[in-house]
């Protein structure tokens, strides 16, 4: 198998503030950033913690994705794992950030909550409190619902 990297790339409109939220929320400047001659963000690169993620302005005219307050809804959700699941939820909804789900102990063994950035992509927000094998994650995800079927 090949060696691979899944890099996010967000879509959004207002890239400059975008660029701003998310330099507040993971305290990191854009490794690069690159604007349009008219001075839309063409290309934004974070590095956070070893992991990349891109975002740009939409861009329609050049074939861009459109974004999710575009679109009025978004089909996919990042998954972020942090130190703090409660503080992260809490700096985010200070900057901005629709809380979805406040954070709650899971069965899975995660502590998660859901949030939706001021542009309209969702986030999972998650801290691992157990390590679980599959086996247990399942037993875990049979005993919870057998008891909300009660």
């Amino acid at each position: 198998m090949p060696t691979a990297e899944f890099v996010p790339y967000l879509s959004v409109t207002g890239a400059d503030k975008a660029v701003s939220f998310y330099s507040r929320i993971f305290d990191t400047a854009p490794y690069v950033l690159l604007h349009m001659p008219d001075g839309r963000v063409m290309h934004c690169e974070f590095r956070v913690d070893g992991a990349r993620f891109f975002l740009s302005e939409e861009l329609p005219e050049h074939g861009g994705t459109p974004s999710p307050n575009r679109l009025g809804a978004t089909s996919v959700a990042l998954h972020l794992y942090v130190d703090d699941c409660d503080a992260m939820v809490n700096l985010m909804a200070t900057h901005g950030a629709e809380v979805l789900m406040q954070p709650t102990d899971m069965f899975w063994g995660e502590r998660f909550a859901r949030v939706r950035d001021p542009f309209g992509h969702e986030w999972g927000i998650a801290t691992q409190l157990r390590e679980m094998t599959p086996d247990e994650i399942q037993e875990s995800a049979r005993q919870m619902f057998s008891e909300t079927s009660e």
